[in-house]
């Protein structure tokens, strides 16, 4: 079934992606709902068919995309219902900052509190705030009144990211492997958001190329996590 969802999934995406506009309508969004409610269903029956797969790390693991599922419709809902856009905006924010902290509940319940690889994340989460408040400066982005939101969600996926490659040391293995690309992938995915939604640009925020590249490369991300359930072996 996994499989099944997985393809449907990524063809789902594909459709998305040749439909999303900077106008986006309401059928889009319910498009990229449905791709995403693929990823969900891939993430449970992957854990489901691998017996070695903990099932409160599988858990874990779904919910935080569900969290995702949550942002992709909102985040949307901003161009569709556009007097209530910085409400969707900063719920849509939230809502991905709750997954990444599932995310890295399901690693550390599956492999342990590591002490080097918590210290590892915290030094990623500081790491996160400067990164966002130095780029704000150096790409001539304007967060306005998202910066103390967008920081700190900064700063959880940065956190995301360190704990995965910290577990990806600590315990090599397929399911670490594409966790952590998976990972990486959401950090590309918003770095390339961060353009379309806060660049003083029009033509920054208005450019198909990044929204295509932003859209691929986040529903990647969630699609190697929840795929990686398959390849835990405890």
């Amino acid at each position: 079934m996994e499989y099944l969802f997985l393809i449907s999934g990524l063809c789902l995406v594909v459709i998305f992606n040749i439909r999303r506009k900077p106008n986006v309508d309401l059928n889009t969004v319910i498009i990229k709902g449905s791709a995403s409610l693929c990823f969900i269903f891939t993430g449970l029956f992957a854990f489901i068919g691998n017996r070695q797969c903990p099932p409160y790390m599988g858990a874990l693991t779904v919910t935080g995309a569900c969290f995702g599922l949550i942002g992709d419709i909102v985040l949307d809902l901003k161009y569709v219902y556009k007097d209530d856009a910085d409400k969707y905006l900063k719920t849509g924010f939230m809502s991905f900052l709750i997954g990444h902290i599932f995310y890295m509940a399901s690693m550390i319940y599956a492999y342990g509190a590591k002490p080097y690889v918590l210290i590892f994340t915290a030094i990623c989460f500081v790491c996160g705030i400067l990164f966002a408040l130095g780029a704000e400066k150096i790409l001539k982005l304007n967060y306005g009144k998202f910066r103390l939101i967008t920081v700190l969600y900064t700063s959880v996926l940065n956190s995301t990211v360190g704990l995965a490659v910290g577990f990806l040391v600590a315990e090599p293995g397929l399911h670490t492997v594409v966790f952590t690309v998976g990972m990486f992938l959401f950090l590309i995915s918003d770095a390339i958001l961060s353009r379309t939604y806060f660049s003083p640009v029009e033509k920054d925020r208005k450019s198909r190329l990044a929204i295509v590249l932003n859209h691929s490369t986040y529903f990647a991300a969630q699609y190697l996590i929840a795929v990686s359930l398959m390849f835990f072996r405890g």
